[in-house]
């Protein structure tokens, strides 16, 4: 993917916003803002929102609102857009952002909202969503990723409504994951890199989530309200491949153990899973050995196995065919589930 300047950059966004970036003390993940605790008609300061581009004014209002009562209230006038952000303390390699948003009935409007580089009293968003009201009644929703491609579709909805947009951002993979309305749109969409720069800039990464109701050639006055907005590291799970043996338990049998085998994806190592937190059924914890790395079914895919306590797992199970489940973590913290089916006789 070619990298470009920054400046060149904003022109291709069609993004130029003035900077009144001041000190901000950044926000850590996770964070959620409703804007309940902020009075009405105040600005949202204790939260870690500042003012980016000033257009005419921003504040908390209680007229239109995602949940419970208040919403984030921005306000553009003529050739000045409004736009506040977020201070980001970090942005972690996997990254997901949401938000409600409500834009004022009127054609020609569009809004900006996603991460954003602050960097020399300038500043573009990247890895973003836009959207624009049109004619006023129908809401068309895009999501920018990498510059040197054309905006992804997302959907329509319409104005007057609220409309929810999310991203889960893989910048190891380099790609996202998109949805409005709780629903998937897109998957694999390519990002922006989070390095970018030249030499009048230095390398820049991203470093603040914004919101913005931009100007547009007819000028006059734009609204927007936010609401709802969530910025977190969401864990990743793995699904683990699992063969309990034997898969045909009777409750009332003495036998002692029961074998657990796990695989892994291929980016995964069985090697690197904590066996102290595998637990069956959310329950039954692994016996602390014998534990052994082979590859017991011949399928050239390492395996772990570890055993299991067969009188508390059959303690749990009714007659019958059912799933047992598998959960636990790697070393690093990712968590794996994986489940097989068994058979119970009484």
């Amino acid at each position: 993917m070619r990298r470009y300047s920054l400046a060149l950059v904003l022109c291709l966004s069609a993004v130029w916003l003035t900077c009144y970036v001041g000190v901000a003390l950044p926000v850590a993940l996770p964070f959620h803002d409703d804007f309940e605790n902020i009075p009405v008609g105040y600005y949202p300061t204790v939260n870690g929102w500042r003012t980016w581009s000033a257009g005419y004014t921003a504040k908390v209002l209680d007229q239109v609102f995602h949940s419970p009562t208040r919403a984030f209230w921005l306000k553009s006038r003529f050739s000045l857009s409004r736009c506040d952000y977020l201070r980001l303390a970090a942005v972690p390699d996997r990254l997901v952002y949401q938000l409600s948003l409500y834009m004022d009935p009127m054609p020609g409007r569009k809004a900006y909202a996603g991460l954003a580089y602050l960097a020399n009293s300038t500043a573009a968003f990247c890895d973003f969503f836009t959207i624009a009201s049109r004619d006023g009644k129908v809401g068309l929703v895009q999501f920018t990723g990498g510059w040197d491609l054309p905006p992804v579709w997302v959907g329509e909805f319409p104005i007057g409504e609220w409309v929810t947009v999310g991203a889960l951002l893989d910048y190891r993979a380099g790609v996202a994951e998109l949805w409005m309305n709780d629903q998937p749109v897109a998957s694999s969409v390519p990002l922006q890199p989070r390095r970018l720069g030249d030499a009048s800039t230095g390398p820049v990464t991203p470093n603040a989530f914004a919101v913005a109701e931009a100007t547009w050639p007819g000028g006059g006055w734009g609204v927007i309200y936010v609401d709802d907005v969530d910025l977190f590291e969401p864990v990743r799970v793995v699904p683990a491949t699992v063969d309990l043996q034997p898969d045909t338990l009777k409750l009332s049998s003495r036998g002692r153990w029961v074998t657990c085998y796990l695989e892994l994806p291929a980016d995964c190592s069985v090697a690197d899973v904590d066996v102290g937190s595998l637990l069956l059924n959310d329950a039954v914890p692994p016996a602390p050995e014998p534990v052994t790395i082979g590859d017991y079914d011949g399928d050239g895919v390492s395996d772990l196995m570890v055993k299991f306590d067969r009188a508390q797992l059959c303690a749990m199970l009714a007659p019958g065919q059912q799933v047992v489940e598998l959960t636990g973590e790697l070393a690093d913290g990712t968590l794996l589930v994986g489940s097989d089916q068994v058979r119970a006789l009484p």
